[in-house]
């Protein structure tokens, strides 16, 4: 398998405007056994991406996972880490590096994301002095299992806001553009090729255990792999034509064999201006998936009510102690 993207936590200590799975302080965290289970049943990849929410918020959770992800894969294999980098300091980067972390992604460099002065050129400073090399989000050499990288990149809204987070905070908040051309299904990041074994495109994106053909989630999941193994999960789904319909890279087509015509669903693409509100239609609309069933991440309105307070860590700690 080519990429495995997994966020194992939902939790942030940012809570943005556009956020596509409502990340938040006191968001939802898988638990250690969870975490272990889940690496378990993971199979042999080209590269693991850690994400979330804010990685960094769960630093135990986080350990735990790039231990037995170095267990199970050995030294030298292409782990990354995704963060917005406000709870980076040395020494949480001092233990990244020492557990194998490979690719450090800083996600945060837009509009949406609070920022303070000198975010950016702190963390240059400090990833840099650590031996880790710039590059360019896509560039093959950050790949390089012998070189240590990290890169900056952040939501734009012909791209991110107008494909792949189009639901979420960005679509309850009215920021979400309305592209119905832009077709995130058949892109990386997208559901195009999470079937195709061997694949360079394949992707396959867990959301807490929750295993998705994409990046933004389907609103039926394909399964749990904290219960089995993530390949069973995959081979069971082969032979459904609405799934394979999405590994091509063709939502439209993903209900003809239940009578939903391809022309009716090009219609309502351009009617909801998304080609994934489309998706979460046709499931929720012509699937049948039950509410109780749904990934709430394709939710414009969820209970956010019952948020922790997030205690603040490393220079976060510092700032709150002078507020």
């Amino acid at each position: 398998m080519e990429s495995i993207y997994w966020a194992f936590t939902h939790r942030c200590n940012q809570y943005c405007s556009h956020c596509y799975n409502h990340s938040r302080p006191g968001g939802p965290t898988v638990s250690a056994r969870e975490a272990e289970a889940v690496i378990e049943h993971l199979p042999e990849a080209g590269r693991l991406i850690l994400s979330g929410g804010e990685p960094l918020t769960e630093p135990e959770i986080l350990q735990r996972i790039l231990l037995a992800a170095g267990r199970k894969y050995g030294a030298g294999f292409p782990l990354a880490l995704q963060t917005n980098g406000d709870l980076l300091d040395e020494a949480s980067l001092s233990r990244l590096l020492d557990s194998g972390v490979q690719h450090i992604s800083i996600a945060s460099q837009d509009a949406y994301h609070a920022r303070r002065n000198g975010q950016r050129e702190r963390l240059a400073t400090l990833l840099t002095a650590s031996g880790l090399i710039e590059v360019e989000v896509g560039d093959p050499e950050n790949r390089k299992p012998q070189e240590r990288t990290f890169s900056f990149w952040g939501a734009t809204p012909d791209l991110w806001l107008g494909g792949l987070w189009a639901r979420g905070r960005a679509l309850r908040n009215g920021i979400g553009r309305d592209d119905p051309e832009h077709n995130v299904c058949a892109r990386w990041s997208g559901a195009l090729g999470f079937l195709d074994d061997g694949s360079s495109r394949q992707e396959i994106a867990i959301q807490l255990t929750s295993v998705y053909a994409c990046c933004p989630g389907t609103v039926e999941s394909l399964g749990d792999v904290s219960q089995e193994p993530l390949v069973d999960i995959l081979n069971r789904h082969r032979g459904d034509p609405m799934w394979q319909a999405l590994n091509r890279g063709d939502p439209a087509s993903m209900g003809i064999t239940a009578g939903v015509d391809a022309a009716y669903a090009r219609r309502r693409i351009r009617e909801l201006g998304n080609v994934c509100l489309w998706c979460d239609e046709y499931f929720r609309e012509h699937r049948g998936v039950a509410e109780s069933d749904c990934n709430t991440a394709t939710e414009a309105w969820p209970d956010e009510s019952r948020r922790r307070p997030l205690v603040p860590s490393g220079e976060l700690a510092s700032l709150a102690s002078h507020d």
